[in-house]
């Protein structure tokens, strides 16, 4: 490993660094982690168009078969900027918290377009029209994982108003299959704002590691028409409580 930067704000340490393997993959890649090893993203340098993540991949696929040229994005967490670099820059819109995590995008993995939001990704989305977008895009992390205040009842509820008939919201997770609280409640919580959720899991690793699930939720059928995502499997998770913003 190879390290080319690295910062900390107080909430996160972030490093940038170079490797000859990635998830069991030999080659020549660059990529953006926090402290805690989790990666945000990753570019395959000997092949920079490739995808190189699992669920931007799937996401990017999604939105281009469904809407290839008009599809409006709102999105949560910048990372790299895999997923808004693949479209038109007056097709998405950002928000990003950490100022560093834009910059590092632009220095290190050639992020050129100027549609991101530094500040909190729900006080940004409320500041936007009902019935905007076609997708909202929640891929945003912590240490502690996604911030509770993006997984509510309420913020679903605003996510549905923003999102325009037909449009899907997209949740990007981690967790285990079983007897895990957070997704549970996730998938719970979504049901109650939406009338279809569906749940996608990664297809690789151990039975019992956690992994990337996709939410999708919508009106009918917008989310119960979308094929299952290449190398994830359609998933039923456990009735979970019901999270709300805290009082």
């Amino acid at each position: 490993m190879y390290e080319l930067a690295r910062t900390s704000n107080g909430n996160h340490e972030i490093i940038v660094y170079e490797a000859h393997e990635l998830f069991g993959e030999t080659g020549r890649f660059r990529v953006l982690q926090f402290g805690d090893n989790a990666v945000q993203g990753a570019i395959d340098l000997r092949h920079p168009d490739r995808i190189v993540l699992e669920y931007p991949r799937e996401i990017v696929r999604l939105i281009r078969n469904r809407t290839p040229e008009k599809g409006r994005i709102f999105m949560i967490g910048h990372g790299i900027g895999t997923i808004a670099g693949r479209f038109r820059e007056d097709q998405c819109l950002v928000a990003e918290v950490n100022a560093d995590i834009v910059e590092l995008s632009r220095t290190y993995f050639q992020y050129g377009w100027n549609n991101v939001v530094i500040g909190d990704g729900r006080a940004i989305l409320q500041q936007q029209a009902e019935g905007s977008f076609d997708y909202v895009i929640l891929d945003a992390f912590t240490r502690e994982g996604t911030p509770h205040h993006l997984m509510t009842e309420e913020f679903f509820v605003l996510a549905r108003q923003r999102l325009k008939a037909g449009g899907i919201l997209i949740m990007n997770a981690a967790g285990k299959l079983q007897r895990d609280a957070v997704l549970s409640a996730i998938h719970t919580t979504m049901e109650q704002v939406f009338a279809s959720v569906r749940a996608f899991a990664l297809t690789e690793g151990e039975r019992d590691a956690e992994r990337n699930v996709l939410f999708l939720g919508s009106d009918m059928p917008a989310a119960a028409d979308v094929k299952d995502p290449e190398g994830f499997i359609q998933v039923q998770l456990e009735r979970g409580y019901i999270l709300r913003d805290r009082v």
